[in-house]
């Protein structure tokens, strides 16, 4: 374990530590506490420095481990996975299990969790903000064949379980925005990204990487885009662990359900919850074409469906936003 890592382990539980305790238990000088603090900073991490006192982190947190999430699976579920791991610092989780040999021809399970992502993606290229300790940042990777991908809208129905995850642990005032956006009173609180890799035909690596806002540190807020929200926000202390634990447990439940019924399955969750239909959106592609009119739903596919200029049409990918007065 790295002397960053036992440092945050032993600040981890929000009170204050003097240097020279600290530089005990890692075997340091006070002066070298003091620059292993400072180094701190690039993970987003906020300790207080107090004279007399010593240091705290400005938050507490629950380290992740990997027998803990285990053990908050059911019993058939946990018994599926290959490997369950958890990283201090990564670049992506999503990425180093797309960089695993696949579990092809078994029904084998994998997952990845990290306390600090270096690289985390969002959406479109997009990056996503990941503070040490501060949220959860989990992939799955699991195998399927191409007939079942065929069938579209598996990132809604990953997006449905996690949201009913969340609210299944008292987080009320939810809500989906197309494609896999999950909102707290009108912000960002939760992202879902797929990524799938394989040869033409199938069958293919399936990963799902999940980013869920626990307790954003203020300095690392201010690098995110777009209004956010966080669990602390709704008022709900959630075990990391455990959640952990039950979003892996949720979305292994989801693919199984998708594989057999498809997004029917999921159709009406995602219609209680949806934030978009009947709103003015503008969708933005990725060559740079804008499509301005009303949101009418998804189809059974999960491509979003648009009037505009009198006519509807479905789209399968793009960026939407809400427009103003819509």
């Amino acid at each position: 374990m790295s002397t960053r890592y036992r440092l945050v382990e032993l600040l981890a539980d929000g009170r204050f530590h003097s240097g020279e305790w600290l530089g005990r238990r890692l075997g340091m000088s006070r002066a070298a506490v003091w620059k292993q603090v400072k180094a701190l900073e690039e993970t987003g991490l906020e300790v207080f420095a107090v004279r007399g006192k010593g240091y705290r982190l400005a938050t507490p947190f629950e380290p992740l481990r990997a027998e803990a999430i285990r053990a908050a699976l059911e019993a058939d579920v946990a018994a599926r996975f290959d490997t369950i791991e958890v990283f201090r610092e990564i670049d992506s989780t999503s990425d180093y299990l797309r960089k695993q040999e696949p579990p092809f021809g078994k029904t084998g399970l994998r997952a990845c969790a990290a306390e600090w992502q270096r690289a985390g993606r969002g959406r479109r290229g997009r990056r996503w903000v990941s503070p040490w300790g501060a949220s959860l940042y989990l992939s799955l990777s699991r195998t399927l064949g191409g007939e079942v991908l065929q069938a579209g809208g598996l990132s809604l129905a990953a997006a449905v379980a996690v949201a009913g995850t969340l609210e299944g642990n008292g987080i009320e005032g939810l809500g989906l925005k197309w494609p896999n956006d999950i909102y707290y009173r009108g912000r960002k609180l939760a992202g879902i990204l797929l990524d799938l890799c394989g040869e033409s035909g199938g069958p293919y690596q399936v990963v799902i990487g999940t980013g869920i806002n626990l307790r954003m540190p203020a300095g690392a807020a201010r690098d995110i885009d777009q209004p956010w929200a966080d669990l602390s926000q709704a008022g709900v202390v959630v075990e990391r662990n455990r959640l952990a634990g039950l979003v892996l447990q949720s979305l292994v439940r989801a693919i199984d359900e998708f594989a057999k019924e498809g997004l029917s399955a999921f159709m009406d969750e995602w219609r209680r919850m949806d934030l978009v239909t009947g709103r003015a959106v503008t969708l933005r592609r990725d060559h740079g074409e804008a499509i301005s009119g009303v949101a009418c739903g998804i189809d059974e596919r999960g491509a979003i469906l648009i009037e505009s200029a009198g006519a509807t049409r479905s789209y399968h990918a793009g960026e939407v936003s809400l427009r103003p007065g819509g």
